[in-house]
């Protein structure tokens, strides 16, 4: 995981692994975290796709992209 998502994310690993595993619906039930995991990834130049299902699906398949960085380094 990149170190300024560890950083900026921190309190919020153990909701963010939850909704990796699909154990939580983050839009949901923790709206503020997505949204700031939104604009962090935005600010990372991720495209977004202006479709809400589909934006979360990215903001989700990017955050799993990262915490399995941080389980294989």
């Amino acid at each position: 995981m990149s170190r300024p998502l560890i950083d900026k994310f921190r309190r919020h690993l153990p909701v963010l692994e939850q909704t990796v595993r699909r154990e939580c619906d983050l839009d949901i039930q923790h709206p503020k975290i997505y949204k700031k995991l939104y604009r962090f990834f935005a600010e990372q130049g991720v495209e977004f796709y202006d479709n809400p299902d589909d934006d979360y699906e990215l903001v989700i398949d990017c955050l799993e992209t990262e915490l399995r960085k941080t389980k294989t380094a």
